[in-house]
């Protein structure tokens, strides 16, 4: 059984954030220019986008980075990891991604911005949800 889409949110036409009725809050990145870098107002969007969607209530963050192919700001990194830091909602991250240079980039970025968050690494997006399902339960 596929679980169902409660709610959507489209940031643009490559970045997607959405609820599904396990509980899980999903980020589908995709920017496919090597030259695109996470900027300060688009950090603040999908900051934006995850507490509407969470509306308050705790929840795990899987985040499909498979499609990304640039990179981010480190004023954007801040924001973002400041930003997780102060969502209590956000009670695990999971990160799906499909290259070495997206996973030592996530790597590098938790190292730097350290956050009491739990995470993961995956290359498979079922392990990261039943990873993300272990936090919700």
């Amino acid at each position: 059984m596929r679980d169902r889409i409660m709610e959507r949110i489209k940031i643009n036409e490559h970045d997607f954030f959405w609820i599904q009725d396990d509980g899980i809050l999903y980020v589908k990145l995709g920017s496919l220019d090597v030259d695109n870098k996470l900027d300060d107002r688009t950090a603040q969007l999908y900051l934006d986008a995850i507490t509407e969607l969470s509306k308050g209530t705790p929840r795990p963050l899987l985040i499909d980075l498979r499609g990304v192919k640039g990179t981010f700001l480190n004023t954007a990194a801040h924001l973002l990891s400041k930003n997780f830091e102060n969502m209590s909602f956000v009670i695990s991250e999971a990160y799906v991604v499909n290259s070495l240079s997206v996973k030592l980039l996530v790597q590098a970025y938790k190292r730097i911005y350290k956050t009491k968050i739990p995470y993961a690494i995956f290359e498979n997006v079922s392990i990261a949800k039943e990873y993300s399902l272990s936090y919700k339960n």
